[in-house]
């Protein structure tokens, strides 16, 4: 099994390379390279553009120099980038020389890859590519550098933005993600107030000594902001359980750990400025909504009072009247008018007048609840690595964005986690972090928590003090090497060979077995039979939810268990994981313990609200009668949207607007009707093509061999228009985890 699982990612890498080779001219411009000190253990690439080199010349060698002390090999590679192509030929390159490539970052103006028709490698954006313009539904995602198993298509060059590139994943590489290195990017937003040279100038000073400080993980600050995590408090209220196993050096005093909720204040945001500018504080993780240019930490004040109730409605009519009449002026009287016969207020108050006079209070009111970009740009960020777990803070592509703010101000961040697009709210966004605390670069961190739209801003080889006994440079090189052991490029032995692996599985720390687990499950060493024993036996909340991370792909016997028995877990994010799994998979043994969450669980809201959705998945017709009628829109809504799909003579776009609905919802019980309509050649080919990308989305169920054996026996007998032998292929692949 672990020479098959191997020799697939090495196939698919070939492919990507040899595609790669085909579609790409020589570099237009001349690529000058500093080389890396030969005798490293492994090498990373600084990529960057010729002014910002040429400016930042002092400042970017001595950036490689500390690189270099701490035995990391380091190139320099600058010329006048044209297009993303000429990078990625000189990573290829890299990356079959020696010392093996780990990683790379990208300073200054290097070419902006948006991707399309990969949306199921992302956590949470479902944009409709056909109906959103391009420059909107597309991905910013550096997995176009990072992952050479994915194979892309050029389609296309932004008219307004000419440093954005538009690409289609294609049916030739890997449909999953598994980057070969860690990467980031080093851009200062352009909006930042300042010369943009001294600005990266002075990143970079705080970057090298970053480098030469000793500075143990001992000090984290948790944030969770209005509306996460559908408020619930018993998330919240699990964090320090959970940090405590991922940075145990942090709890050691009280003043190691930090847990801030936006209920502790009205207006948090000016607690958050004393935190946020803490020097001693090593990471600081928002757990929040956001948007490029917004952090979103409080909501609406609630009201205790009736005068306070009648004065938070107002605000909150004016600020939707303002922002309707912004998109339609031509309705202002209209907008009025319902407003004030709904809530039975005088038109007067939203005259011209009554607005103008209230407007700059309520712009105030506004802005004393997010943190902005000019706020950011004021303080003086002190953790050294900040983690966005939130929608579109490291939308490093937009003019001005969250993450770019922290770390070029004038405070002790060199590095950030954050997002191009929107997240999912259930991922597991700490998965591994535990790397942090024994001293391994942060980038080998991003690569376990990678999706299509995750990104570091700043210095991914940035790392902390290794603990006494913890040979972090030995483990650095382990990470580094599985990657090239995955692909077959090297054997299976030595460091980051599988009996390396085994050895943490008994490590009393609980971070080394977490580690173990997913490594060797990667390597095709741990079956479901062991991630199932792992399970019940071990006493680690992140080894366990681990090994139910590991385990739910093989959608078997020992699966479906380990997920109904994690229902009624007493560590949250499995209780809620595997609701979500139950749901995906269509495991009918977990309905039982479901409709239990439903009825009685209401301390666990968001876990009570993934049984919800879960039970919706399921077969209808044993549901009990007092679940049933509280189910919600999807759930009553089944027959009609299922009866729309299968009619061929419905309108196209009603048909895809339900087609899409599956995407996420799996309907496993339905799967004999949907696998009817997507071999029916007779309706229009958009709409089956639709159908067909729709049932690459039941990737974990238990019906997937099936739809997959389907779509094989249409490639195989029925005749196919090159686009459509491309989507099946797609979905095939994504089923089957390739």
């Amino acid at each position: 099994m672990r020479r098959r699982v191997i020799m697939k990612n090495g196939f698919a890498l070939i492919c990507a390379i040899l595609m790669a080779g085909t579609m790409v001219a020589a570099p237009k411009a001349k690529v000058n390279i500093v080389k890396c000190d030969p005798k490293a253990a492994t090498s990373f690439a600084i990529f960057v553009d010729n002014e910002t080199y040429n400016a930042c010349k002092a400042e970017i060698e001595a950036y490689r120099e500390v690189l270099q002390s701490e035995g990391l090999g380091t190139y320099i590679l600058y010329s006048d980038w044209a297009r993303p192509e000429d990078v990625k030929a000189q990573i290829i390159a890299l990356s079959k020389k020696k010392p093996l490539l780990e990683g790379m970052v990208f300073i200054g103006d290097i070419p902006i890859a948006r991707v399309r028709q990969a949306q199921f490698m992302t956590t949470a954006f479902k944009m409709n590519e056909n109906t959103f313009p391009r420059e909107e539904s597309s991905v910013t995602s550096d997995r176009y550098y990072d992952d050479l198993h994915l194979d892309f298509e050029f389609i296309g060059q932004d008219e307004n933005n000419p440093r954005w590139f538009y690409y289609n994943l294609t049916e030739n590489g890997a449909q999953k993600l598994s980057p070969n290195f860690y990467s980031a990017r080093m851009r200062v937003p352009e909006d930042f107030p300042g010369d943009k040279m001294e600005v990266m100038k002075k990143y970079l000073q705080k970057v090298v000594a970053a480098h030469k400080e000793v500075n143990p993980l001992d000090h984290f600050i948790f944030f969770a902001g209005h509306g996460y995590n559908s408020d619930c408090l018993n998330v919240w209220r699990q964090q320090p359980m959970l940090f405590r196993e991922y940075f145990p050096q942090a709890f050691k005093k009280a003043s190691g750990n930090k847990f801030y909720n936006f209920r502790q204040d009205n207006y948090m945001k000016f607690k958050l400025y004393n935190e946020i500018q803490r020097p001693e504080t090593d990471v600081m993780m928002f757990s929040e909504h956001g948007a490029p240019e917004t952090q979103y930490i409080n909501g609406i004040a609630p009201a205790f009072t009736i005068g306070e109730n009648i004065e938070s409605l107002k605000r909150t009519l004016r600020n939707d009247l303002r922002r309707a009449v912004k998109r339609n002026p031509d309705k202002k009287a209209e907008y009025i008018k319902e407003m004030t016969e709904h809530y039975h207020l005088d038109p007067a108050l939203f005259s011209d007048e009554a607005l103008e006079a209230e407007r700059i209070n309520d712009s105030l009111a506004a802005a004393d609840i997010n943190i902005v970009l000019e706020d950011i740009q004021k303080l003086k960020t002190g953790a050294r690595l900040t983690i966005f777990n939130a929608c579109y803070n490291g939308s490093f592509h937009q003019t001005g964005y969250v993450a770019g703010y922290h770390i070029f101000n004038d405070g002790r961040n060199v590095v950030a986690q954050g997002n191009t697009v929107n997240v999912l709210q259930d991922k597991w966004a700490d998965q591994l972090i535990g790397y942090l605390a024994l001293g391994i670069r942060a980038g080998f961190w991003q690569k376990e928590v990678c999706y299509l739209e995750s990104h570091m801003i700043g210095d991914p080889t940035f790392r902390f003090t290794a603990p006494e006994g913890v040979d972090a440079a030995e483990i650095s090189r382990t990470l580094a090497h599985q990657s090239y052991i995955l692909d077959g490029k090297m054997k299976n032995e030595g460091v980051g060979g599988s009996e390396y692996w085994e050895d943490f599985l008994n490590a009393r720390e609980p971070i080394f077995r977490a580690m173990a687990v997913k490594k060797l499950t990667e390597l095709g060493e741990l079956r479901s039979a062991d991630l199932a024993e792992i399970f019940e036996k071990d006493k680690s909340w992140i080894v366990r939810l681990q090994a139910l991370t590991a385990i739910a792909p093989f959608v078997d016997e020992n699966t479906l268990k380990v997920v109904e028995k994690g229902i009624f877990d007493p560590f949250e994010m499995i209780r809620r994981q595997s609701c979500h799994y139950a749901g995906k998979m269509g495991a009918e043994n977990c309905k039982d313990e479901l409709i239990d969450i439903v009825r009685h669980s209401h301390e666990v809201v968001r876990t009570q609200y993934a049984a919800q959705g879960a039970l919706s998945l399921l077969k209808h017709d044993e549901l009990p009668e007092d679940i049933a009628k509280n189910m919600g829109y999807f759930f009553n809504n089944i027959p009609k949207m299922m009866e729309t799909i299968k009619d061929l003579n419905a309108d196209d776009l009603k048909r895809e607007s339900e087609m899409r609905t599956l995407r996420n919802n799996p309907l496993h019980w339905k799967v004999d009707e949907l696998l009817e309509v997507a071999g029916n050649a007779s309706q229009s080919e958009y709409t089956r093509l639709v159908m067909i990308e729709a049932l690459g989305w039941f990737d974990y169920s238990v019906e997937r061999e099936k739809i997959a054996n389907t779509i094989n026996g249409w490639l195989a007998t029925q005749e196919l228009s090159p686009r459509m032998k491309r989507e099946m292929i797609k979905t095939v692949k994504r089923l089957r985890w390739e």
